[in-house]
């Protein structure tokens, strides 16, 4: 088995550059010529913490292939300092999409179809807290609000691009070592320098980065046995000191024991090679393999490793549907046979690159609908452990998905999902737009006295 999980990574791998062509958004026009959605191959980020100087900055190389030809777009909330594409100095626009639903970033060059390099530079200034002789960072993301994901801190590309990506940091004037959490491979080069890898299906949403000075943090680590065969590392940490509604990493373990080995048994094995808990006292954010949480939030940020992390969404509006799935299993997976009202979760604008938040609840009662119209086919559970099986890893529409549903029962549900999700507004009854999702919409402030 453990042969078999390292061949289905490969073989995800393989396919990454296919997966991202095909889920490319269409290009658009611009002043002066056409924008375009490009592929990322490679990119490497040097990332240098000034502690003396209370400063942080990155420099990107990116090496990308321009599927046709015109303006290539990136995205950095923070703007370049500078940039250089194939070694001539450019810059680039901030630009809104067709449809005003977000803001990217297009360089003023036009591109012939090949492949280019690009180097960027900007400054690093989003959750920074500089004390104790050294730097408390972390690159965490959100779904809930525009531009939130890894651009928030870096040059990177939209979640339907996957792309093997490389970190080397350096802490430049520390008192102390610093300690990095983190669901890549990390290598400790001395004199506070590390290099990070991440695999090549990772994309703008994948990462967990969390550093600090080794003294203000606590730790457990231990293995879980997966069904696999595999000794899958965990490490569950929590700063100090801690905030208030914390549980004890004990409690932590113990529960993270249980829900793994339940996942397991609906799912099949843990599909990550370890497991990274930052134990936060709020309901927090999923990551591959990772989260920052709370032991409230906990089983539904693992059970995002499987889905959302797992079956990875390609934009906005297939976002939902890993929300809907987690939210019907904190629900304890109920069965309905009927249910009132419409969304329009399937149907935001094109661009979108937000989850709508009806996921939350009118989806979880969409995912009961569903699990009632096959229950004598089993239900809903065994077509998810099949699309895990099928697409882990490959960045899925929702269109996607309705055609893998209807494949595996034998029966179309386009309509179903026509009428739940694809409609004009959201019509559903009002007091389930009230209830409060695990993801909490934390404000940058709130999210700083996490570091």
């Amino acid at each position: 088995m453990k042969f078999f999980f390292l061949g289905l990574i490969i073989s995800t791998s393989v396919l990454a550059e296919k997966n991202d062509l095909t889920h490319r958004p269409r290009s658009f026009l611009v002043s002066g010529g056409k924008a375009v959605f490009v592929d990322f191959i490679e990119a490497s980020y040097k990332i240098s913490y000034h502690v003396r100087n209370r400063s942080a900055q990155v420099i990107a190389t990116i090496k990308f292939n321009t599927p046709e030809a015109g303006r290539p777009i990136f995205d950095s909330v923070e703007d370049p300092s500078s940039i250089t594409l194939n070694g001539e100095a450019v810059y680039a626009n901030e630009i809104k999409t067709p449809s005003r639903e977000t803001k990217v970033r297009v360089i003023n060059k036009e591109l012939p179809i090949g492949s280019h390099t690009a180097i960027i530079s900007v400054p690093l200034k989003t959750l920074l807290d500089w004390r104790d002789g050294g730097v408390k960072s972390a690159f965490w993301i959100s779904d809930l609000s525009e531009r939130r994901f890894l651009e928030r801190y870096l040059p990177a590309n939209l979640e339907y691009d996957q792309v093997k990506m490389k970190f080397e940091i350096e802490f430049l004037g520390n008192k102390t070592k610093q300690k990095i959490y983190t669901n890549g491979v990390v290598e400790d080069k001395g004199n506070n320098t590390f290099a990070i890898s991440y695999p090549d299906y990772y994309n703008a949403a994948s990462i967990f980065f969390h550093t600090m000075p080794e003294t203000t943090s606590d730790e457990v680590r231990f293995s879980l046995k997966s069904v696999d065969g595999r000794e899958v590392p965990v490490v569950i940490y929590v700063a100090k000191p801690a905030l208030k509604g914390t549980s004890s990493l004990e409690t932590l373990q113990a529960l993270t024991t249980q829900i793994f080995h339940e996942l397991e048994g609906d799912y099949g094995a843990w599909p990550h090679p370890s497991m990274v808990i930052y134990n936060a006292g709020q309901g927090g954010m999923e990551y591959h393999g990772a989260t920052m949480t709370s032991t409230s939030a906990l089983g539904h940020e693992l059970f995002h490793s499987y889905f959302a992390r797992g079956m990875m969404p390609a934009n906005g509006n297939s976002g939902w549907l890993d929300e809907a799935l987690a939210s019907w299993r904190d629900k304890g997976y109920q069965t309905l046979y009927e249910l009132s009202g419409t969304s329009r979760m399937s149907n935001q604008a094109y661009y979108t690159r937000t989850t709508d938040y009806s996921a939350y609840t009118f989806g979880e009662r969409f995912m009961s609908l569903m699990d009632g119209r096959f229950k004598a086919k089993g239900g809903l559970k065994p077509f998810m452990r099949h699309i895990l099986e099928k697409r882990l890893f490959a960045p899925l529409f929702v269109e996607e998905f309705i055609q893998e549903m209807s494949s595996f029962y034998g029966e179309s549900v386009e309509e179903d999902f026509r009428k739940y999700t694809f409609g004009t507004k959201n019509s559903f009854q009002k007091s389930l737009s009230h209830e409060h999702p695990v993801h909490q919409k934390m404000s940058i402030e709130e999210l700083h006295k996490h570091l």
